[in-house]
This record gives C-alpha cells, structure tokens and sequence, in this order.
C-alpha cells in the first residue's frame, strides 16, 4: 500500500481535482487529496497526499510557498488572469527596472488582501464564483497574508516576470491586478508556476505524464514517496521508547521531560520509524498523540 506525499509538478490545462483523481487510479489507492489547489492554468508543485498520509494534508496550507508569475500591463479582466474577460484597457507607462523594484519591494511585510471574487473562498456556505458567475454581488473579506521576498526576473515593458514567496492564503491574481494599478495602468496574471511548497521544491517533483506512464517500481525505486515528516519543519523532533508506542498510539498523556521548548513535535520510535505527531504541555512535562501515521508493522 502507498503512504506518503508525491510532489507533482503539474502541467497546465487541468484541474487538481483531475491531478489527485489520474494519480489515484494509477497507484490504484483507496484515498488520495491535494494539499493546496492549483488554478487549472498553472503549473508547478501540487502535493499529493495518500492512504494514512491523507490526514497531513492540512498542514501543506500552512507551508510559505514561491510562485513564478508572469503579469501582463494594459489590460484588467474579470477573474484577474488569462481566463477572464478584459474589462478595461489603459496605456502602460514607461517604467525603469529601478523604479518597479522600489515601489513593488514595499509590499513585503504584513499586507491586507482581499480574495478575488473568482475563488474558492467560501462565503454564506457557497464558494464565491458561485455568486459571481451569477453576477450576484458579494465581496469576499479581506484578511491579512504576508509576502516574504520579491524579486524581478524580466521586465520587457508589458510583461513583467517576478517571483514571489507567500504565507497561506495569498492570491496572486489579486497581487498581479493591484501591482498595476499601483503603476497607473492595468495588469492580469498571464502565467503561474509554483515552483516551493514548503520543503518541496519543483526541481524534485515528478511529472505528471511520468508518473502515469513510467514503470511504478523504477519510480519508486528513486524515492518519490516521501513521508508527512518531511513536511512538517516547524516541529520538533522527539524519539519514545518502545514500552510507551501503546500509550502513544491510545492518546494517553505521557510523562516526557524535553529540553527543547517546542510546542509540537514528530514522533519517531527508537529506530527512527515516523509514528505521528503530538503537543507538548511544557508546565506539567507531558506529551500527547495528535495525528497518528502509522506503526512499523503496518
């Protein structure tokens, strides 16, 4: 049986729906998720979580992520990329490299965003492009995200390529329809690749097609399963004795004295084998299962 996550670099012109569903009739798994949906446009790192390792995908939310964006001037469109339609036009500025790195570099930090209208972004129970695909007016919350680092890679006076590094739920569409207006024009986001989710980076991902094709042994013979441990790199690391894996596994609370002050750790047994996570209550130096993986016997 298959336990793990496989880092897929997706193709463009499908669904993570669709992604999760070809992976899972390849590897014929009983269960199978993503760990962060990718607009059916982009391309570029999707976890894929299997069997035991379906309960982890939760924690690929919270993991920063880096994106290549390719954003177009002159132009606006509904959905804030290339799927939309355009619904105004205005003409581009002369803009100087100096001068785009100045102004985009003062958006990292803390910034207020709010979702496009065109999201997954739930709102009275229904996703918002629900609502906006019945022209019904509804506006989704801003909420408060974080771009880490910013960089340009090309500027050709339309297009302008940047990479970007973000906390959970940051939109690049409505980045790529603000930066802009912030330059007295228009843009929409023509291209997106995410390239880092968390410590899962696109040069070790696997192509979708090789997957589907490949022979499955030579594949994993290569190591592209890996375990939720991996992803999990705010977590302390803790191994119990083999006497307490029952109390562990039953969520009894464990006596366990650590002298790293974390509030979360990986669980391993004492030969290294990844058992789960648990929370640490510093006050009373004790230790309590959260989600359990798997045990070595199974």
């Amino acid at each position: 049986m298959f336990d793990g996550i496989i880092s897929i670099n997706k193709p463009p012109n499908i669904t993570s729906f669709k992604t999760v569903s070809e992976v899972k009739k390849r590897l014929r798994v009983k269960k199978a998720g993503h760990g962060g949906t990718l607009d059916p446009l982009a391309s570029g790192v999707l976890l894929i979580f299997l069997n035991r390792a379906t309960k982890f995908s939760k924690y690929a939310l919270d993991c920063t992520k880096e994106y290549l964006c390719k954003i177009t001037f002159g132009q606006a469109t509904n959905t804030f990329d290339l799927e939309g339609e355009v619904t105004e036009q205005k003409e581009i500025p002369e803009l100087s490299y100096e001068k785009l790195k100045l102004k985009l570099s003062e958006f990292v930090g803390e910034i207020i965003q709010t979702p496009p209208k065109y999201s997954a972004v739930k709102i009275k129970g229904k996703p918002s492009y629900y609502y906006a695909r019945k022209n019904i007016e509804i506006t989704p919350k801003p909420r408060k995200v974080i771009l880490h680092d910013i960089s340009i890679k090309d500027w050709n006076g339309i297009d302008l390529v940047i990479s970007v590094t973000t906390s959970k739920g940051f939109y690049i569409r409505t980045f790529a329809d603000e930066i802009g207006r912030i330059f007295d024009s228009l843009s929409f986001l023509s291209n997106l690749k995410r390239t880092r989710v968390g410590p899962f980076e696109i040069s070790n991902s696997i192509d979708l097609q090789d997957l589907l094709t490949q022979d499955l042994n030579l594949l994993f013979d290569e190591q592209i399963l890996k375990h939720p441990d991996e992803l999990l790199e705010d977590y302390g690391s803790i191994q119990i004795n083999d006497n307490l894996i029952d109390k562990y596994v039953e969520k009894k609370t464990i006596d366990f004295k650590i002298n790293e002050q974390f509030e979360n750790y990986k669980v391993y047994n004492q030969s290294k084998f990844f058992l789960g996570t648990a929370s640490y209550d510093n006050t009373n130096s004790t230790l309590i299962r959260n989600e359990l993986y798997k045990m070595p016997n199974n």
